[in-house]
C-alpha cells in the first residue's frame, strides 16, 4: 500500500547516554534508539505515494538532523508545526527545551494547505516522547480536506483508527509491516 501522508517520530538517538536530574532518563532508558543512518536507512519510498506529505517529528537538538532525514527520504521541507509542551520546566543542557518540532515536508506534487490553523499547539506533556493528540486532529484535517488517504504512523505507540500504524508498542496485529 503507498500512503499520501507519513506521520514519524523515529526513536532518535542522542550524543549523550543519558540525561536528567539523576542522569538516567533518556531516550535510551526507555525504549531502544536508532541510529541518523539506521533512521534515514528506513525504506519509505516503498510506501509513499508518488505525491505524499511527511510529518516529521524531531527534537530542537536535532533538528538538523531532521531535514538529513526528511532529504533521505526523498522529501523537500515546507514547513514546520511546533508544540509548546506545558510543563514546570523542560528539559535540557543548553536551554530549558519546551518545544518539540514536527517539520512537514512533500514528495511529488502536492498543493499547499492554505490552512487558516497557526503552526503553534500548546498542550501538556505525557509520558516520555508522548505526542498530543491534537496533533492528529490537525493532520486529519488536511487529509480530510485535500483527499490525502491513506495515512500511515510511524514508530507509532498506538493504533489510532483510520490510520496504519508501525511500532514496537503497537500490538502486532494491528501493525503494517516495514523493512528497513
Amino acid at each position: 500500500m503507498k500512503y499520501k501522508i507519513i506521520l514519524a517520530d523515529p526513536p532518535w538517538s542522542y550524543e549523550n547516554e543519558n540525561t536528567g536530574g539523576n542522569m538516567c532518563s533518556g531516550s535510551k532508558a526507555k525504549y531502544p534508539t536508532m541510529s541518523l543512518e539506521e533512521i534515514k536507512s528506513v525504506d519509505i519510498a516503498s510506501i509513499s505515494d508518488k505525491n505524499c506529505v511527511l510529518f516529521l517529528w524531531t527534537t530542537t537538538p536535532l533538528a538538523q538532523e531532521g531535514f538529513e532525514v526528511m532529504k533521505a527520504w526523498g522529501f523537500k521541507y515546507k514547513t514546520t508545526i511546533y508544540w509548546r509542551k506545558i510543563m514546570s520546566l523542560g528539559m535540557g543542557f543548553w536551554f530549558r527545551g519546551q518545544v518539540e518540532t514536527l517539520l512537514v515536508g512533500i514528495k511529488g506534487k502536492v498543493k499547499a494547505f492554505r490552512s487558516q490553523r497557526p503552526n503553534f499547539i500548546q498542550s501538556k506533556a505525557g509520558r516520555h516522547s508522548q505526542k498530543p493528540y491534537e496533533m492528529y486532529g490537525l493532520i486529519e484535517e488536511i487529509a480530510k480536506k485535500h483527499d490525502l488517504y491513506p495515512m500511515i504512523e510511524l514508530f507509532a505507540r498506538h493504533k489510532r483508527e483510520g490510520w496504519s500504524a508501525l511500532g514496537n508498542q503497537v500490538p502486532k496485529e494491528e501493525q503494517r509491516l516495514l523493512r528497513c
